[in-house]
């Protein structure tokens, strides 16, 4: 394994352990979660989660007031509809939570907390998916859990447990008939949205760190570990490759039309086209792995690499700039209000904002 792959490896686990070996979660343990709204962007990054101002970078809140030992925030936050933030705990104490920004403590400067769920039995690592009223979160302990979220209960209790098996470390997907679920087992699982049965349990080649991606002629695409595009049919969950990429597949590809873009650990990155099943251009190599998966902007699309770059490119494949942010980036860009959020790790910066061009408008840190 070359040493890069060794230092991802390092990275990811650390998140699982260090807070455990450490006493208390270690900012830097793992890259950040990151979503935003149309006004804030809500930042996962060790021992708090922040909500941050897009306008101008400041501080909105934080949670929890200090640092706890048994709590520690890397995977994505996800926003309801009804505008809670749901957090999950990679550190010792294995709990969802859901913040309500609305009701904020004037004392402490942080939200309240609407309710929690405690029945798993590791860490969270995947951003929940949020379907109408029910929430379905996995865990690292392989299990998929359905959580009513109109239930009124401050402490939630699992409507459905669904044994998955392996490391489940990304979001499912939904397209409204079932729940997609990949696993680092190498498997790939459907449950109906609706009686919660397991539709189909597929195997593939390698492990799947990223979620499955729905494309525009039906299929559902998975990127593995194999260095293969996988194509799946999400009735029944039949299935083969279809790209052979140069080296891993670590992200979630991204669907624009019947096109996939997605990146692979050696730093190249992929325009696929699903309709003629082949490559629309020859795989762009930038200055480093990829693990983020691309954002597609109206304009461009934009894709992070470990050294620290963004890079635009057209739909050509054409690069239309590139800026050095620093650090190392593994978070998948998020765009929101008119602005390109990075969180970097390694920086002496939590949060970049980009404007359209790549120029810096502001940063975040606890100092702000």
């Amino acid at each position: 394994m070359s040493k890069k792959l060794v230092f991802i490896t390092i990275v990811l686990f650390a998140a699982v352990f260090l807070s455990a070996c450490t006493g208390g979660p270690i900012r830097g343990a793992t890259w950040p979660g990151l979503a935003a709204d149309d006004n804030t962007a809500y930042l996962a990054d060790g021992p708090f989660v922040y909500a941050i101002n897009l306008s101008d970078g400041r501080e909105i809140w934080r949670y929890p007031e200090d640092s706890d030992a048994k709590l520690a925030f890397f995977s994505t936050p996800a926003i309801t509809p009804d505008g809670h933030i749901i957090i999950g705990s990679s550190g010792t104490f294995y709990s969802l939570i859901a913040l309500d920004p609305s009701d904020i403590d004037p004392q402490t400067n942080t939200p309240a907390v609407e309710w929690t769920f405690e029945g798993a039995d590791d860490h969270w690592v995947a951003a929940p998916l949020v379907v109408d009223d029910r929430l379905f979160g996995v865990n690292a302990d392989g299990n998929l859990y359905i959580l009513d979220l109109q239930d009124g209960q401050s402490t939630k209790q699992a409507v459905e447990t669904i044994p998955v098996g392996g490391r489940l470390w990304s979001q499912p997907i939904t397209d409204g008939e079932r729940v997609f679920i990949t696993s680092l087992d190498h498997s790939v699982v459907a449950v109906d949205v609706n009686t919660y049965e397991t539709l189909w349990h597929a195997d593939v080649e390698g492990a799947v760190p990223g979620s499955a991606v729905l494309g525009s002629d039906g299929m559902l695409y998975v990127g593995s570990l194999a260095s293969q595009l996988v194509r799946f049919d999400p009735a029944t969950g039949e299935h083969s490759p279809v790209l052979n990429s140069d080296y891993w597949i670590w992200s979630t590809p991204t669907a624009e039309g019947d096109t996939l873009y997605f990146g692979d650990l050696d730093g190249r990155f992929y325009s696929y086209s699903t309709d003629t099943a082949s490559l629309n251009w020859q795989p762009v190599q930038p200055d480093g792995p990829i693990t983020a998966s691309p954002l597609v902007q109206s304009d461009n699309i934009l894709l992070a690499t470990e050294s620290g770059t963004v890079y635009a490119l057209d739909r050509e494949g054409k690069v239309l700039w590139s800026q050095a942010v620093g650090g190392k980036i593994y978070t998948t860009p998020v765009s929101a209000g008119g602005l390109t959020l990075i969180a970097p790790l390694e920086a002496d910066f939590y949060l970049a904002a980009l404007d359209e061009n790549g120029r810096q408008v502001w940063t975040f840190t606890e100092e702000n």
